[in-house]
């Protein structure tokens, strides 16, 4: 039923009020628990008040807010630098281990090293291989990092080639391809990947990248230091292990199927569900892979109910943070313990009343990226929303066992999960 909190909620999410009352009638329905909206609503109040305080304001502007956040923001980050006493990609390995030695997940299921070079040799990426300057597959791997090479096909390879032709190989893959080993940080070699690094940092906004099915997270060497880089980087490389983490339990679940190596293939591809599976029916949830918000603001599954695994992952490294602030002194991260799903209206400068959000990523892109309070980011606060009314009702556990469930999919039916 629609009422003043559904009517908030639906606001900070930029959804149809009636939509989203028909939403929440039915988590309440199906659940048999009462006044959780409204608890949730009450407890969110009393943590933004706590968290004003704490920045030191009482009755702040939105402009006042939001320059508190970033200077916030830019404090941690000048401690995580004087935590390394350098910059975080030319840290040493033992140094990086310790962003991973503080997720609970340190080992997966990944592919295969000598099926990794044989898919390079079946399926030659020419590009890569001008770029360095070898004639074939095998003299390059001679000398070349194996997972350096697999990180270079993200962003040296068109992506229409890596999509269709490269991606394609993936298909015949079996269990037996996979196997169990520890999850990688790696930097990147500076001098083999020069134009390389240029190119990736041309395309994206931050200088990292991933490997799903391989289990490595790189950090990409960059000449520019922005504020906030170090943190940024910190908490991408734990969010990049929670995704990491998550689709090897997705790999191992589905590794005795006839088709597991097509489902390898849409989960790499990140494959966006049609706003058609939901079928206007408020028990179908879709599950979105990607940050839709990015490409188009007004994509209309950004109105549907959904969880999204990114904003999931985002919530592990968040949790990690409040680990290093029990062990390392000086880095206090307290601060922002649960407040990614957190936002409030506050009168601006102009006598309107806008919404300001305590979403880690939000805040921390928004430093990085000079972002003023015009420019600021919202759309990690509002799928953190969405999955944080999914644990509400179901609790996170049933949250990631549903993604992993129904990945492929897209979608699923919260009335048999």
């Amino acid at each position: 039923m629609r009422n003043t909190v559904t009517e908030f909620f639906s606001h900070q999410l930029n959804v149809d009020p009636d939509s989203f009352s028909q939403y929440i009638d039915a988590l309440n329905r199906i659940t048999d628990k009462k006044q959780v909206l409204e608890r949730f609503y009450e407890g969110n109040h009393d943590k933004i008040k706590r968290l004003i305080s704490d920045l030191g304001l009482t009755y702040p502007k939105a402009e006042e807010l939001y320059v508190a956040i970033k200077e916030n923001i830019k404090s941690l980050d000048k401690a995580i630098f004087k935590l390394f006493k350098k910059p975080i990609f030319e840290a040493s390995s033992l140094e990086l281990g310790t962003i991973l030695n503080i997720n609970e997940e340190q080992t997966g299921f990944f592919l295969k090293e000598d099926v990794a070079r044989r898919l390079l040799s079946e399926t030659p990426p020419k590009k890569v291989l001008e770029s360095l300057g070898y004639s074939s597959v095998e003299k390059m791997l001679e000398k070349e990092d194996l997972y350096e090479v697999y990180a270079a096909l993200r962003f040296v390879e068109d992506p229409s080639w890596l999509n269709s032709v490269y991606l394609s190989s993936y298909r015949g893959l079996t269990d037996e391809d996979f196997e169990e080993r520890p999850i990688q940080i790696k930097i990147l070699n500076r001098e083999t990947w020069r134009k390389a690094e240029e190119h990736f940092l041309s395309k994206k906004l931050h200088p990292m990248t991933h490997l799903k099915e391989l289990g490595v997270v790189f950090i990409i060497p960059t000449k520019e230091l922005h504020e906030a880089l170090h943190i940024y980087l910190f908490v991408m490389a734990s969010h990049y292990i929670a995704e990491i983490s998550t689709y090897s339990k997705y790999f191992r679940h589905n590794c005795q199927e006839a088709d597991f190596g097509s489902k390898v293939v849409s989960a790499i591809r990140c494959e966006v569900p049609s706003a058609i599976l939901s079928k206007g029916d408020p028990n179908r949830w879709l599950i979105i892979q990607r940050y839709l918000y990015k490409d188009d603001p007004n994509d209309i599954r950004l109105g549907l109910a959904h969880i999204n695994p990114e904003a999931l992952y985002h919530r592990s490294a968040s949790h990690n943070f409040m680990k290093i602030s029990k062990i390392i002194p000086g880095l206090d991260f307290k601060i922002w313990d649960h407040t990614n799903y957190l936002a409030a209206w506050f009168p601006s400068s102009r006598g309107e009343e806008s919404l300001v959000d305590f979403n880690f990523m939000d805040n921390i892109m928004g430093v990085m990226n000079d972002k003023n309070f015009e420019e600021r980011y919202s759309y990690h606060f509002r799928e953190s929303l969405w999955n944080k009314l999914f644990i509400n009702y179901f609790g996170v556990d049933k949250l990631e066992k549903t993604i992993t469930d129904n990945l492929l999919e897209g979608w699923f039916d919260i009335r048999k999960i």
